[in-house]
C-alpha cells in the first residue's frame, strides 16, 4: 500500500480571508489586519494571509495594486526558523540563515496577485506569507494595513493585464455571433469519414457510394479534423471552430482532394511543439450530398493550408502501446531497450533499439535539421543516440522525486547535418534500464515552399458510418445535463434519473449521447473538450445566474488510456465508455491526475493551472457514475431513486461517523477529530461517532497488524447506516489503512439499505479511470449496499492538504443553499472554490478528489428543527440547568420548528439520544513510531436511546437514568431526530442545557430483566436448525429500566458464541427501546458465518440497577438450509391501479432473492418481479403497478401470484395466493 506524504506534527494552515468590496473604479480600499500568534505559527505548511477582492466584469480595464503600510513585527525564534527551513527545503525555497547579514526574504512580504473566475464572477486574490527580514532579523508580520488601489489601464497595459490574468468572465456582447443557432447536422443526410494523419486526401467514389450518395460532385465536406481542441478556450477559437464549416476541395487530375488534419500537430517550427490528441488516432470529417455541387478551389488554396501547417517540417515515429503508470495521457512503445548486462542476464528486449524515420515530405536533407528522441524508464538510466551510424550524444533518465515517480522521461535534441531520405536511428541503454521509446522526431530546417499536386499520390479518406440528424446547437440551457456513452446502452437508466429530478426537484434535464457532442463540438473526433464546449455554449448563452447550467452527470465509466491501446484496455469498447481528462504528467503518483473538473471550466481562457498554481474552479457541479452495463447502471439508479424517495428514513440519517488511522505521529486521527469537532460546532444536532484506530488493541498477525475491534465497529455502523462515513488515513484501491480494517471485498459484500456518503481523505481509494475495481467504485456500484455516493481521491495525496478538503467538503455537503439542501455536485464545486480563494490549496492535490455519484443529489439532511423546551419541567431557555441523576425519572418535552414558528402540522416519530458528559480519551500508542499518546474528547456513554410520537408538532419522552453514569456534574447532550410518516419531512436538534451527576435512592428488586431470544424468527425452537448466518434477536423487559449505556465495566449487552473470545459481540449500539417505552426494547445482531454443526450462544443483559440476566440457546447450523415463507399478502386485493406484495420470511439480515410470478387462471405467465432483500427486517414490501412484462395494463380478472425465495444458494421455496384485478 503506498504511503502518503505526511509531516511530523498536526497540520495547520493559518489563513485569514477578508473580502474587500470594490465600491467604484479608482476607489482605494484599505483594511487594518492584526494577526494572532496562532495565525503566524509555522507548522506543516507556511502561514498564508489571503484576501479576495470581488471585481467588476470589465476588470481588465483597470490595474489593481496592493501595498503594505504601517507594518508591525514579532521576532521569529530558533524553532520558528527551523520549522520554516524544514518546509523551505521540502518546497525548494531559500533557507533562513540568522546572522548572515543577508535576508533570504524581503523586508516586507511580497504580495502575489491572481485572478479567478467562478460562475462569471471575477475575484482578485492577494496572498502573502507573513515572514520578513527586517532590521537585520527574521520576523513575523503581525499587524499592517493593506491598501489596494485601482487605476484605468491604457490599451497596452490592458492587453498585458489580460495576458497575465488569463481567465475572463464571458461578456455578453459577442455571444450571439459566437455560436450557430442550429447545427448543419440538423438537416440532410450525413456520413463520417476519417484520416490517420495530416496531409492531402482524396474523397473517392467508393466512399461516396458507401455513404449512400449518388453524385460525387454534389458531395460536400465539413469539419476541421483531429487536432486536439485547445485546453484554454479563447473567444477567437470558439467562434472560428463552432459547429462544422465547409472544407476546401480542389480538383487535381480529376480527383476531389482536400487537406485534412490528423491527431498530431505542431504549433511552431524549430522546437518540440508537438501535440498529440490523447483521445483519438484519427481525424474526422463529415460529408453530405446537397442539390448543388460543392464549390471547388484552386490547388493553390490547398497548398496555402499546407504551407501554413508546421507539420510539413516534421517526421514522427511513435508506437503507443504501453504505460509505466496507469494514469496520464502519455503512452510509450512496448518494446524494451535493455543494457548489454541485463540482456545477458536473461532479460527480454533489444539492444540497441533500431528504427527508421523518413525525411519529411518535400524537405531538403542537405539543409540539416534536428533529431529529438524521448525515452523513458522506471529507474535511473542512461542512453545514447545514433543517427545513420554517427553517435550524436547521450542522456540520462533522472528522477526529481523517486518516492513518487513511477517512471522517468528524458528528451534529447541534437542538431544534425547527415539526414537522408530514410534515416536509421539507434537508441542504446548504457546503464540501468530497461528503457522504452516514447517517440523520435526529425525536424527539417528547410522544406519546399511549393509542391506540384499533380504529381502526388493521394491516400483515400476512410468511410466510417452514416449518422442520424442532430441539433444540439439549438439546445436551451437545462439544470442538469446527463452525458451517456455512444452505444446508448444506458439511455433507459438515464431517462429514469431524468424523470426523478424533474418530478422530485423540478429540474430541467437533458440526456446527450457522447458521439453527438463530438460531432458538433470537436469535428466528430473524440475529445473530452467536446463535453466542455457544449456546456460552455449553454453557459455563455445564459443571461443570468438562474439560466446557467448547474450540473453535469457523466453516466459512464472511463479509463486513463482513452485510445484503448494498452493491455487490459484493448478489449474495451470505446462506444461503451466516456472520456477522461488526464494530466500531461503520466508518471507521478502525486502529480498525475484525472479530473472531471476540467469539463466544468466554462469561463473564457480558463484552465486548471496557471504556471505552478492550480486556480481553475469548476462552474458547475460534476459527478460520474462509473458503469458500462445497463444492469450495473440500473442498480445504481435504483439506489438513487430509493434514497431520493427516502424510503428508509430513520435515525441513521442523524449519524456522522469520523474514522482516523493510526501512525504518522497521530496526524490522521488529529485530522479526523478536527473535522468532527468543526462539524459539532457548525452543525449541532448530529450524533457524532469517532472511531480512532489507536483507541483499540492492535493485533500482530502473520500477515501484518490488524484492528479487529475497529473492523467490527465500522462494519456494524455501515450495516446500520450513517449520513456520512468519513475516513482520514492511509489507503489503496483495495484497502483502507495498512491494517486492512476494510477491504475491497468488504465493500463488495456490504448489504446495507441505509446508504451513507463515503468520504475518504486518503490515497488512491477511487481511481475510477483504472481497469480494476476500486473501493470508491464499489461504494457506488454495489447493488446490495455500499453507499449513495463516494467523494475521495484518485491518486496519492498530501495529508496536510487533505484536511483542508475534508473540512471544506464536509461543511458544504451538510449546508443549505438558501432554503434548499446543497447538492453533492455543488459541495464539490464550492469546496474547491473555497480552497482556491482562501489560499488553503492552490496545488493539484484538490484535483485528485472526484465525486462518484449523482451531482444533483443532496444528502437527506433535516430541514426542520427539534427544540427541547423543558427537562423535568425546567425550561431550557432559563438559567437553571436541571440535573439528571442516576436512577431518576426524566421527562423531556419539546416541539418541531421550521426555524421561525412551530410546525404544528408535523406528525410522526422523534428519536432521542441522551449522552453523558464529554470525556478526554487517551489512545494506546500501538504504533511504535508514536511519540505522544493522542487525546481527544468524546461522549462514549449513552444514557437513553428511544422513540416516541410527535403530535401536532409537539413531543414528550420519559426514561430512567441508569446507575452507570460518570457522576461528573458536567453537561450532557440530547440529540433529537424526527420524521413524518412518509419521510418527506425530517427535523433534528440538540440541547446541552442539563448536567449529569448524583443519584437517587430507589428500591432495588435484585431481579434482572426478562429476556426472550430467538434466531431468525420468533417461531424458532431451542436446538433447531438455522442457516450459516443466523439473525439474533433479544426482546428485553424490566420495570425499572434497561441498562443500554455500556458505561459500567462489564455491564454491556453481550452476545457470546461457543465461548469463543473472538466471537464476543457488544449489542449496546443496536439496542432500541420500544416505541414510547423505557422499560422494554430489543437488540439484534447478524451473526457472522458459522461452520455447519451444533453451536451455543449466551446473551447477557443488565437492568439500570445492574442486575443481570443470562439466556442460553442451542442451535444447529445447516449449510444451504432453505428459507421459509411465513406468509404472503397483497395490500390491495382487489387492486385497481397498484398494489404491494407483503412477504414475511425467516431470513432477516441475510441476502434473500425474491421473485413474484403472475399467472392467469389458465396458467399463462403474465409478469415477473424480482427483488433482493438486504435489511434486518423479516417483512418485505414489493410494489407492482399492474403492468405486464410487455408494459401493457393487465386486464381485469382473477390471477394467481406465486412468491418464491432463496438464500445463500439454497433451493427455492414458494407460496401462492389469488389476486383480483379490477
Amino acid at each position: 500500500m503506498p504511503k502518503k506524504k505526511t509531516t511530523m506534527q498536526r497540520t495547520r494552515h493559518n489563513i485569514i480571508l477578508i473580502l474587500l468590496l470594490l465600491i467604484a473604479s479608482n476607489t482605494m480600499g484599505q483594511r487594518f489586519i492584526n494577526l494572532t500568534a496562532d495565525e503566524v505559527t509555522i507548522d506543516s505548511v507556511m502561514p498564508v494571509v489571503s484576501y479576495a477582492l470581488p471585481l467588476p466584469s470589465d476588470y481588465s480595464d483597470s490595474i489593481y495594486t496592493a501595498e503594505i503600510l504601517y507594518p508591525e513585527f514579532l521576532d521569529m525564534d530558533d524553532d520558528d526558523i527551523a520549522r520554516y527551513n524544514r518546509i523551505a527545503s521540502r518546497d525548494g525555497l531559500p533557507s533562513l540563515i540568522p546572522g548572515s547579514g543577508v535576508g533570504a526574504v524581503p523586508p516586507l512580504p511580497s504580495i502575489h496577485q491572481d485572478i479567478v473566475v467562478s460562475r462569471k464572477k471575477p475575484v482578485m486574490l492577494f496572498t502573502l506569507t507573513p515572514v520578513a527580514y527586517n532590521e537585520g532579523r527574521y520576523r513575523f508580520l503581525v499587524s499592517f494595513m493593506l491598501k489596494i488601489t485601482s487605476k484605468p489601464a491604457d490599451r497596452s497595459m490592458r492587453a498585458k493585464a489580460d495576458g497575465a490574468s488569463g481567465v475572463t468572465p464571458t461578456s455578453g456582447t459577442d455571444i450571439s455571433s459566437r455560436y450557430a443557432q442550429h447545427s448543419v447536422l440538423s438537416s440532410g443526410k450525413w456520413a463520417k469519414i476519417r484520416v490517420p494523419k495530416t496531409g492531402f486526401y482524396e474523397l473517392t467514389a467508393d466512399v461516396v457510394r458507401k455513404a449512400g450518395f449518388k453524385d460525387i460532385e454534389n458531395v460536400h465536406i465539413y469539419g476541421y479534423g483531429g487536432n486536439l481542441v485547445p485546453e484554454v478556450l479563447t473567444p477567437e477559437y470558439l467562434s472560428s471552430h463552432d459547429d462544422l464549416s465547409p472544407t476546401a476541395v480542389a480538383i487535381v487530375n480529376g480527383k476531389r482532394v482536400f487537406y485534412a488534419r490528423g491527431p498530431v500537430s505542431w504549433s511552431q517550427r524549430g522546437m518540440d511543439s508537438r501535440t498529440r490528441n490523447p483521445y483519438s488516432d484519427y481525424g474526422y470529417y463529415f460529408i453530405t450530398e446537397l442539390e448543388t455541387p460543392q464549390e471547388t478551389v484552386s490547388a493553390d488554396v490547398l497548398k496555402e493550408e499546407w504551407r501554413a501547417d508546421c507539420s510539413r517540417y516534421y517526421s514522427l515515429y511513435e508506437q503507443d502501446a504501453y504505460a509505466w503508470f496507469h494514469g496520464g495521457r502519455n503512452l510509450v512503445e512496448k518494446t524494451e531497450i535493455r543494457s548489454t548486462a541485463t540482456t545477458t542476464a536473461g532479460g527480454s528486449g533489444t539492444t540497441p533499439r533500431t528504427l527508421t524515420i523518413p525525411l519529411p515530405d518535400h524537405a531538403d536533407a542537405s539543409a540539416g535539421g534536428e533529431l529529438t528522441v524521448v525515452v523513458s524508464s522506471s529507474d535511473q538510466s542512461g542512453y545514447s543516440i545514433e543517427l545513420n551510424d554517427s553517435l550524436l550524444g547521450s542522456g540520462a533518465c533522472v528522477s526529481s522525486d523517486p518516492d513518487h515517480d513511477k517512471a522517468i522521461f528524458a528528451s534529447s535534441t541534437f542538431p544534425v547535418d547527415n539526414l537522408k531520405a530514410v534515416n536509421t536511428i539507434k537508441v542504446s541503454c548504457t546503464y540501468g534500464g530497461p528503457l522504452r521509446l516514447d517517440y523520435a522526431m526529425i525536424y527539417a530546417n528547410k522544406a519546399a515552399d511549393d509542391i506540384n499536386l499533380d504529381t502526388l499520390k493521394f491516400d483515400a479518406a476512410e468511410y466510417v458510418h452514416n449518422i442520424t440528424l442532430q441539433d444540439h446547437h439549438a439546445d436551451e440551457a437545462v439544470d442538469l445535463t446527463i452525458i451517456i456513452p455512444t452505444s446508448q446502452k444506458l439511455l433507459e437508466q438515464a431517462q429514469r434519473l431524468k424523470e426523478l429530478h424533474e418530478q422530485k426537484d423540478g429540474m430541467t434535464v437533458r440526456i446527450v449521447p457522447a458521439d453527438e457532442l463530438y460531432n458538433e463540438f470537436s469535428s466528430g473526433t473524440p475529445d473530452v473538450s467536446a463535453y466542455r464546449r457544449y456546456m460552455k455554449m449553454l453557459y455563455d448563452r445564459a443571461t443570468d445566474e438562474a439560466s446557467q447550467p448547474k450540473y453535469l452527470l457523466l453516466l459512464g465509466d472511463g479509463v486513463w488510456d482513452n485510445r484503448l491501446l494498452t493491455d487490459g484496455c484493448r478489449t474495451l469498447s470505446a462506444d461503451d465508455m466516456l472520456l477522461c481528462f488526464e494530466s500531461e504528467n503520466s508518471t507521478s503518483e502525486v502529480h498525475c491526475y484525472v479530473s472531471d473538473d476540467f469539463i466544468g471550466l466554462l469561463d473564457d481562457n480558463e484552465s486548471l493551472s496557471t504556471g505552478a498554481l492550480f486556480l481553475g474552479i469548476p462552474d458547475i457541479g460534476i459527478g460520474r457514475i462509473p458503469v458500462t452495463s445497463p444492469e450495473a447502471a440500473k442498480a445504481v439508479v435504483n439506489k438513487i431513486i430509493a434514497y431520493k424517495e427516502n424510503k428508509n428514513v430513520g435515525t441513521w440519517q442523524n449519524t456522522l461517523c469520523f474514522m482516523g488511522d493510526d501512525g504518522n505521529y497521530n496526524l490522521h486521527m488529529s485530522d479526523a477529530d478536527r473535522v468532527a469537532e468543526e462539524t459539532i460546532v457548525n452543525y449541532p444536532g448530529y450524533n457524532i461517532r469517532k472511531v480512532m484506530w489507536d483507541m483499540y488493541k492492535r493485533n500482530e498477525t502473520s500477515v501484518g497488524s490488524r484492528y479487529p475491534e475497529c473492523e467490527t465497529i465500522i462494519k456494524s455502523q455501515q450495516q446500520s447506516g450513517a449520513l456520512i462515513m468519513n475516513y482520514a488515513g492511509h489507503g489503496a484501491v483495495d484497502a483502507i489503512s495498512h491494517e486492512y480494517v476494510l477491504t475491497l471485498n468488504d465493500f463488495d459484500a456490504f448489504t446495507n439499505t441505509n446508504l451513507p456518503l463515503w468520504f475518504t481523505a486518503s490515497c488512491d481509494i477511487g481511481p475510477f479511470d483504472g481497469i480494476s475495481e476500486t473501493i470508491g467504485e464499489s461504494v457506488v456500484t454495489n447493488p446490495n449496499g455500499g453507499g449513495i455516493a463516494f467523494y475521495g481521491t484518485t491518486r496519492t495525496v498530501y495529508a496536510y492538504y487533505n484536511t483542508m478538503m475534508n473540512s471544506a467538503f464536509t461543511r458544504y455537503a451538510l449546508s443549505r443553499t438558501g432554503s434548499q439542501r446543497t447538492t453533492l455536485g455543488d459541495a464539490n464545486r464550492l469546496a474547491k472554490q473555497y480552497l482556491v480563494e482562501t489560499g488553503r490549496d492552490r496545488t493539484d492535490n484538490k484535483l485528485q478528489y472526484s465525486l462518484l455519484g449523482d451531482p444533483a443529489l443532496s444528502l437527506n439532511t433535516p430541514l426542520l428543527g427539534c427544540v427541547v423546551d423543558s427537562i423535568n419541567g425546567i425550561p431550557t431557555s432559563g438559567g437553571t440547568l436541571p440535573e439528571l441523576r442516576a436512577n431518576s425519572r426524566v421527562r423531556i418535552a419539546g416541539h418541531i420548528t421550521d426555524g421561525e414558528t412551530e410546525a404544528e402540522s408535523f406528525n410522526g416519530l422523534v428519536s432521542v439520544v441522551v449522552k453523558d458528559n464529554r470525556e478526554l480519551r487517551t489512545c494506546l500508542m500501538n504504533d511504535p513510531t508514536t511519540e505522544t499518546a493522542f487525546q481527544f474528547f468524546d461522549r462514549t456513554k449513552t444514557l437513553f436511546s428511544g422513540t416516541d410520537s410527535v403530535r401536532n408538532g409537539r413531543f414528550a419522552i420519559n426514561f430512567v437514568v441508569p446507575k452507570d453514569i460518570n457522576y461528573s456534574g458536567e453537561q450532557g447532550l440530547i440529540t433529537l431526530f424526527a420524521y413524518n410518516a412518509d419521510g418527506s419531512e425530517t427535523a433534528h436538534g440538540e440541547s446541552e442545557h442539563f448536567t449529569v451527576g448524583g443519584s437517587e435512592e430507589i428500591f432495588n428488586d435484585s431481579i434482572g430483566p426478562s429476556v426472550y431470544c430467538y434466531l431468525n424468527t420468533p417461531q424458532f425452537v431451542n436446538g433447531g436448525d438455522v442457516n450459516s448466518t443466523p439473525f439474533f434477536v433479544a426482546e428485553i423487559r424490566d420495570s425499572d429500566g434497561i441498562n443500554a449505556s455500556g458505561a459500567g465495566i462489564g455491564h454491556d449487552m453481550m452476545l457470546f458464541i461457543d465461548n469463543d473470545v473472538d466471537r464476543q459481540y457488544s449489542l449496546n449500539d443496536n439496542f432500541q427501546y420500544d416505541f414510547g417505552s423505557y422499560t422494554s426494547g430489543s437488540t439484534y445482531y447478524s451473526i457472522p458465518e458459522l461452520t455447519p454443526g451444533r453451536h451455543q450462544l449466551r446473551f447477557r443483559v443488565w437492568d439500570i440497577m445492574n442486575n443481570p440476566t443470562t439466556t442460553t440457546l442451542q442451535f444447529n447450523v445447516v449449510s444451504g438450509l432453505s428459507p421459509s415463507i411465513i406468509d404472503i399478502n397483497a395490500t390491495r386485493n382487489p387492486a385497481r391501479e397498484q398494489t404491494s406484495f407483503i412477504v414475511q420470511h425467516d431470513r432477516p439480515g441475510s441476502a434473500v432473492d425474491i421473485s413474484i410470478d403472475i399467472f392467469d387462471t389458465s396458467g399463462r405467465h403474465i409478469h415477473s418481479i424480482t427483488s433482493n432483500s438486504l435489511s434486518g427486517e423479516s417483512t418485505l414490501h414489493i410494489d407492482w403497478n399492474l403492468l405486464t412484462s410487455t408494459g401493457g395494463k393487465i386486464h381485469s380478472g382473477v390471477y394467481l401470484y406465486r412468491v418464491s425465495i432463496t438464500c445463500d444458494g439454497s433451493r427455492r421455496v414458494s407460496k401462492a395466493k389469488k389476486i383480483i384485478i379490477l
